[in-house]
C-alpha cells in the first residue's frame, strides 16, 4: 500500500522532464524508505521576514519562482488523484484523493525551490494527511500537540560552494588550495559523511543539536564571565529604602515562581512565526523556555556536563548572595505549599541586614576560573561533607539572586558621550560591566555563581538586571522572560500592608570548610579573574539619527542592514573583512537552537571596497600580505547603489538559508563530527588552515531586540575579535562594542565610532538614491 502510494505521486511528477533531475527512480526508493519512518515532519517554507527573533521588515519571497507552468502542477495532481482513486478503492474509510491533490497543489504550485527542500518528506506528510482530511486546517497551521518538523540536511555541494564563498572574502590566498580539497571530499569521503548525517536525522529529535552543545559549549575551557555569558541591565528602579528595594525583588521572584508553575503545567503559550507562504503560523520550539530553571552546568576537566534537575525533587529553593555569602530560602514544602510574599520580604530582608564578614571566604570567585581550573577545584570542596551539601543546593537551586551592596566606581565609566548616563554616574558601559563580571573579586565578581542559569541582579543604588549561564538557552527564551516578569512588577506600586510576622526560621547560611588547596585556588582565581575583568574594553553606541523603522521603509531587512554595517566599520578599520558570527534561531525545528549567519561575502566585500575609494590604501588592500597596490577603481554613485543592494540579496538569502535549516556550520560541524565516529583519520579539509580562519569569528555579532530600552552584551570570542550586540528600537539603534585591551589592534571605542560613520554613510547613501 505504502509503496503504491510513493509510486503514485513519484511518477506523475516524473513524467515532467522539469522534475526528473531531483526525482530519479533512487530518490524513489528513498521516498518508500522515508515514508514508513514517524520522523520526517514538515519543513514548510517560511519566510525570513516573518522570524520573531532574528528580522524585521517587510514579508518579501526570497526563494526563486518556478520557472514552469502552473498546469503542469495540476496535470500532476490530477494524475495522482487518479491512480489514487483506484488504490483507495477498496479502503471506503480513507479521505478522498481529491483532498490530497489539493494538499499537493497547494503545497507544490508556488515555489520549485521549497519542492525541493522538503521532497523527501512529502510522503510521510501525504500519508499523514490521509486521516485527518476532515480538518479544514492551514498546511503550516501548528497546534499545541503537532510534532515540530525535524532539523533538514542540507545538500552536501551547496554548503562546500558556500564555504569555498566564505575564504574567497576573508582569505582569498587560500582559495585554490580549498577547491582541492573540497574536490577531493565530495569525491572521498563526503557522500559517506553526509549519509550518515541523514541516518542520524531520522534517529533523533535533531541531528546537530548535542553535537552543536559538546562543540559550541561543553568542551570550550574558557572561563564563563565575558568569555560566554551575556549579561543584561534594565532601567535602573527607584528604591527610597532598603525595604523597597526587598519589596521589589519579593514580587519579582513571586511572579517567577508563578512562571516556573505555568512551565510545570505545561500551560506557557507557544511562540508561533507565519509561514514563509503567509497562511497560517507555524510554532516554534519552546524546549529552552521548559529547561531554562532546571538546567545546571557542572564543570568537568575535559568537558562539562549539563545537568538537568527533576522538577519533583528540585527547585523548592533559592539562592540569594549576599557580601560574598550564599543564602538558601526554601520557597515550596509538601506541608505548607508557597511561601508568602510578607513571608519572602522579611527572608530577604533578613539577609539584607547582615553586615559584610571579612572572614568570609569568596567561593564564587572560583566558578569564573578557566573549566579544568573550576573542575579541579571543585573536586577539593566536595572533600568535605559540609562543601557537598552547599554545592548540592547551588545546582539544585530554582535560581540565584544577586543582592549587590557595592557599587561599580565611574573608573568602570566608557562614555561615548560625555552625558551619556543610565544610573547617576554610571554609564551605559559601567552597567554593562556589572551585569557581566561585577568589577572582579574587589568589587562584586564574588557575589555569583557562574554555572547556574539564571543570575538575577539587584543593587542597592537601584540597579536592575541579569545574566545567564549560555549553554542553557538563546537570550530570546530568558532575557523576554525577565523583561516580562519585570514589567508586571513596575505596575504594582512599592507599598504593601503591614507584614505578618513570619515564623518561618531564618535563611540557611551556606558555610564552607576551606583548607589551604582551596585558599590557594581561590587567591588563584581572583588573580585571573581581575586580569580579565581588566582586559575587557567595552563602548556603548546609543545611535538615535534614525532606527529600524528607516531601514524597513527602503525595504531592506533592518538585520541585514545592521550586519553590512558591521562589515563596513571591520573593513574601514582593518582593510579586511573575517569570519562574522550572527546567531540565527533555528526554532523552527525540533530541540532547534541556532546556526551561524556569515556577514562576509564577496558582494558585501566588493561593497565595502566600493564604499571605501576615498581611501586608496583600504581600497587596494590585500588581506593575505599586506601589500598595498597602487591602482583602484572609481566607482560612480549607481555603482556602489547597485554593489549595495547585490550585498543586500545576499545576505537576506543568507538569513533565509539559515532560519529554515539550510546553514553551513552546523552542517559542516556535523561532518566533521560524524568523520570522527566513522573515519581513522579527519579528512583534510577539517585540518587545513583554512578551516580555522573560516571558524576564527574576529566578528561575533547578535541581535537582542528586547521589549524595553536595555543594555545587553558580551565579551568576544576570541583574543583578536569584537563583540557587538545590537537593540533594534523603534527610535534608536542601541549597540554594545566590546574588544580586549591586551590585543592592541583592537578598540570598542575605535570601532564604534566607526560604526557611527558606516551608518550615516549608508542612510545618505539611500537618500541619494531615492531622490
Amino acid at each position: 500500500m505504502i509503496q503504491g502510494m510513493v509510486i503514485a505521486v513519484g511518477y506523475e511528477f516524473y513524467r515532467h522532464k522539469r522534475w526528473r533531475g531531483v526525482l530519479t527512480w533512487q530518490t524513489l526508493q528513498s521516498l518508500t524508505d522515508v515514508v514508513t519512518r514517524r520522523d520526517t515532519p514538515d519543513i514548510g517554507s517560511p519566510s525570513v521576514y516573518d522570524s520573531a527573533e532574528k528580522v524585521e521588515g517587510p514579508r518579501t519571497e526570497i526563494a526563486k519562482e518556478s520557472s514552469g507552468d502552473s498546469r503542469d502542477i495540476d496535470d500532476i495532481t490530477n494524475g495522482v488523484t487518479s491512480t489514487l482513486t483506484g488504490l483507495f478503492s477498496g479502503l471506503p474509510a480513507l479521505a478522498g484523493p481529491q483532498r490530497l491533490a489539493s494538499s499537493l497543489r497547494q503545497k507544490f504550485s508556488n515555489n520549485s525551490e521549497a519542492w525541493r527542500d522538503s521532497v523527501l518528506g512529502a510522503p510521510r506528510r501525504l500519508l499523514t494527511s490521509i486521516g485527518s482530511f476532515s480538518r479544514d486546517s492551514s498546511p503550516c497551521s501548528a497546534p499545541r500537540d503537532e510534532p515540530l518538523p525535524s532539523l533538514p540536511v542540507p545538500d552536501l555541494e551547496t554548503t562546500m560552494q558556500k564555504y569555498l564563498a566564505q575564504i574567497e572574502a576573508i582569505s582569498p590566498s587560500h582559495l585554490e588550495k580549498s577547491k582541492q580539497l573540497v574536490r577531493s571530499f565530495l569525491q572521498g569521503p563526503g557522500p559517506k559523511l553526509q549519509q550518515f548525517l541523514v541516518e542520524r536525522r531520522h534517529n533523533t529529535a535533531n541531528w546537530a543539536t548535542e553535537w552543536w552543545l559538546e562543540d559550541m559549549y561543553l568542551t570550550v575551557p574558557l572561563g564563563l564571565p565575558i568569555n560566554s555569558n551575556p549579561g543584561l541591565a534594565s532601567r535602573p528602579k527607584n528604591f527610597s529604602t532598603q525595604r523597597d528595594a526587598a519589596i521589589y525583588l519579593a514580587r519579582f521572584l513571586m511572579e517567577l515562581f508563578d512562571y516556573q508553575e505555568t512551565l510545570d503545567r505545561n500551560d506557557l503559550d507557544v511562540d508561533v512565526v507565519k509561514c514563509r507562504e503567509g497562511r497560517g503560523t507555524q510554532k516554534l520550539c519552546m524546549a529552552q523556555h521548559h529547561q531554562i530553571l532546571k538546567i545546571y552546568r557542572r564543570p568537568g576537566e575535559i568537558r562539562d556536563e549539563q545537568i538537568i534537575l527533576d522538577r519533583t525533587t528540585s527547585g523548592d529553593h533559592i539562592i540569594i548572595a549576599h557580601h560574598n555569602q550564599f543564602y538558601s530560602i526554601p520557597v515550596r514544602a509538601s506541608d505548607r505549599g508557597r511561601i508568602t510574599e510578607s513571608e519572602l520580604i522579611q527572608q530577604i530582608q533578613k539577609i539584607m541586614e547582615t553586615p559584610a564578614d571579612p572572614r568570609t571566604p569568596p567561593v564564587g570567585i572560583l566558578t569564573s576560573a578557566k573549566r579544568p581550573v573550576w573542575a579541579r577545584s571543585r573536586s577539593e570542596l566536595m572533600k568535605n561533607e559540609q562543601n557537598r551539601h552547599n554545592i548540592e543546593l547551588l545546582e539544585r537551586c530554582l535560581c540565584v539572586v544577586c543582592i549587590d551592596e557595592d557599587i561599580l566606581p565611574v573608573t568602570f565609566n566608557e562614555p561615548y558621550n560625555k552625558n551619556d548616563r543610565w544610573l547617576n554616574d554610571r554609564d551605559y558601559a559601567n552597567v554593562l560591566h556589572h551585569c557581566l563580571h561585577g568589577g572582579g573579586s574587589r568589587h562584586l565578581g564574588a557575589n555569583r555563581w557562574y554555572d547556574k542559569t539564571v543570575h538575577v541582579i539587584i543593587g542597592k543604588d537601584g540597579f536592575w538586571g541579569m545574566t545567564y549561564e549560555h549553554s542553557a538557552g538563546e537570550a530570546p527564551a530568558i532575557f523576554n522572560a525577565f523583561e516580562m516578569l519585570t514589567e508586571k512588577v513596575d505596575s504594582m506600586p512599592l507599598t504593601v500592608e503591614n507584614l505578618v510576622p513570619s515564623h518561618l526560621p531564618s535563611p540557611e547560611k551556606l558555610d564552607w570548610y576551606i583548607n589551604e588547596t582551596s585558599r590557594c585556588n581561590i587567591r588563584e582565581a581572583m588573580t585571573t579573574f581581575d586580569a580579565l575583568v581588566e582586559d575587557l574594553d567595552l563602548c556603548i553606541l546609543w545611535f538615535k539619527d534614525y532606527s529600524k523603522e528607516f531601514v524597513k521603509a527602503c525595504k531592506i531587512s533592518p538585520d541585514a542592514y545592521v550586519q553590512l554595517a558591521l562589515q563596513l566599520t571591520y573593513f574601514r578599520l582593518h582593510g579586511r573583512l573575517v569570519a562574522t558570527y550572527e546567531s540565527a534561531s533555528i526554532r523552527r525545528f525540533s530541540k532547534g537552537r541556532v546556526d551561524v549567519i556569515r556577514a562576509a561575502s564577496p558582494e558585501s566585500l566588493a561593497w565595502v571596497k566600493a564604499m571605501c575609494q576615498d581611501d586608496p590604501e583600504l581600497q587596494n588592500y590585500t588581506p593575505d600580505d599586506g601589500i598595498k597596490r597602487v591602482q583602484f577603481t572609481i566607482y560612480s554613485e549607481q555603482k556602489i547603489m547597485e554593489l549595495f543592494d547585490l550585498a543586500v540579496k545576499r545576505q537576506t538569502k543568507e538569513i533565509a538559508d539559515n532560519i529554515y535549516g539550510s546553514g553551513i556550520d552546523n552542517h559542516l560541524m556535523g561532518l566533521r563530527f560524524a568523520a570522527m565516529e566513522i573515519c581513522d583519520n579527519l579528512p583534510e579539509l577539517f585540518t587545513d588552515e583554512s578551516f580555522g580562519i573560516v571558524h576564527h569569528f574576529a566578528l561575533s555579532t547578535s541581535q537582542v531586540t528586547t521589549r524595553n530600552d536595555t543594555i545587553v552584551g558580551y565579551g568576544p570570542v576570541v583574543p583578536d575579535g569584537y563583540g557587538c550586540a545590537y537593540n533594534l528600537r523603534k527610535d534608536s539603534i542601541i549597540f554594545s562594542c566590546s574588544a580586549f585591551h591586551s590585543d592592541g589592534r583592537t578598540s570598542a571605542r575605535k570601532y564604534a565610532q566607526a560604526l557611527e560613520l558606516s551608518l550615516r554613510e549608508m542612510a545618505a547613501m539611500l537618500k541619494t538614491k531615492n531622490k
